[in-house]
């Protein structure tokens, strides 16, 4: 099975490009940067107008905060033990094949440009692996590969998508709903057929963070995800009941969600001691 990996050209994501190599033919890799506008300062002036026109000016000064708040004191260490509990363990027991793996590669700023639909078109994927893109995957590029685009989402379908799962359910006091969802994309955002869906494991409420939660589900998900591709080869595989919990749709927190959450965390670690 030929396949293509879109996503952040960061470690993680190299690591899921090396896993998906051991299971399938890496016929390219599209490393999306849907973030480009931070590049500039006219890019950052005209992304926050567009938001604030959108969702007022209160809410766009409250994502700036938890911004560079987020970049300042969670980012880093949420890095380290992305490191020191994922990504260096895995290297370590597999072997770092990426730096030796051959693949035609392309960048870009959104999916769905001609220049990414070429390319596509000229590697013939008979599936595609997203993850870490926030970019809509339009019907044109759905429409290229046999089996679809899938989507590793770091959260719980339907009741969080969008962006920073993690994040929301913890703000919402869910604790115990800290998951991933493997899904198909279809003409809604994250609302494709489910194949894979499970919690993270092995979360330590005290340090980690929700941003290594968001990493450490997908990770937990590939013993999962790595079944389906067998059971896609081999014309088994089957979609999830759908659940019946209401659906939500969630966009960049701000500041002052984020103590809020950080209020219900330590009630919580308090009342489960």
């Amino acid at each position: 099975m030929r396949s293509v990996f879109i996503g952040s050209k960061n470690e993680f994501d190299e690591m899921i490009v090396d896993w998906l190599a051991e299971r399938t033919e890496i016929a390219g890799v599209v490393w999306s940067d849907s973030a480009t506008w931070r590049k500039t300062w006219k890019g950052r002036f005209d992304y926050g107008m567009k938001r604030a026109k959108k969702y007022g000016y209160f809410k766009l000064l409250n994502e700036l905060m938890l911004f560079f708040y987020v970049k300042k004191k969670v980012a880093v260490t949420d890095l380290g033990f992305l490191k020191r509990e994922i990504i260096r363990p895995y290297w370590k027991n597999n072997g770092r094949k990426f730096s030796d793996l051959k693949f035609p590669e392309i960048s870009s700023e959104n999916v769905n440009k001609k220049e990414v639909l070429d390319f596509l078109g000229e590697v013939k994927p008979d599936i595609i692996f997203a993850m870490c893109v926030n970019d809509f995957f339009g019907k044109k590029i759905r429409a290229i590969p046999k089996y679809g685009v899938f989507l590793w989402h770091e959260g719980l379908t339907p009741e969080y998508k969008g962006l920073y799962s993690p994040f929301w359910t913890m703000y919402n006091g869910q604790f115990d709903k800290l998951a991933y969802s493997f899904l198909r994309m279809n003409d809604k955002v994250d609302a494709g057929e489910v194949y894979v869906q499970g919690f993270a494991k092995g979360i330590d409420l005290n340090k980690h963070n929700y941003s290594f939660i968001g990493h450490k589900a997908i990770y937990d998900s590939l013993g999962e995800v790595g079944i389906f591709l067998q059971q896609l080869e081999e014309g088994t595989h089957k979609t999830l009941p759908e659940r019946s919990a209401t659906p939500n749709y969630y966009t960049y927190p701000g500041l002052t969600q984020y103590v809020s959450m950080r209020k219900k965390l330590k009630k919580y670690l308090t009342n489960n001691k």
